[in-house]
């Protein structure tokens, strides 16, 4: 008999509408089982985002990560602030890199047993020619995955 208890939540974010819903469900199922929840955003490299290294210098690009990690960490604020009074079991997770790759190494590190994302956040036109973050960890992931679409 199989027994669904989630003790690690994963929702992934792009700050995107669906991934605000995402954490609704997320948040409701945690409270039911006691779960820790997991609020991942990656910040995607604009070599990986673009296909090329632009020319711009190192310093350019580090005020670039700078500025999305600053915006990241005000998304999270207001949604502690707008969601998670009630809720103090949760982490929060800011990094960079290759977006469906550091999902699958986070995955592994926290032992998550129920990922909830949302489907076509924010870069539609690049999901539809090459494939979305979700349906890559879908495709690469045992755990369980609830996907909500928009």
């Amino acid at each position: 008999m199989l027994i669904f208890n989630p003790k690690n939540i994963l929702v992934p974010t792009d700050m995107s509408e669906i991934a605000e819903k995402s954490l609704l469900y997320a948040l409701s199922i945690a409270e039911n089982y006691k779960s820790k929840l997991h609020f991942c955003y990656i910040i995607e490299s604009i070599e990986s985002e673009l296909g090329y290294v632009p020319l711009l210098s190192i310093e350019q690009l580090e005020k670039i990560d700078l500025y999305n990690r600053i915006e990241a960490e005000h998304y999270f604020e207001h949604i502690k602030n707008k969601f998670l009074n009630n809720y103090n079991n949760f982490k929060i997770c800011i990094d960079k890199g290759i977006v469906y790759k550091k999902i699958l190494e986070y995955i592994v590190n926290n032992d998550i047993d129920l990922i909830i994302m949302g489907m076509h956040g924010k870069n539609k036109i690049e999901n539809f020619i090459f494939g979305s973050n979700t349906e890559k960890i879908l495709r690469l992931t045992k755990q369980p995955i609830l996907v909500l679409k928009n």
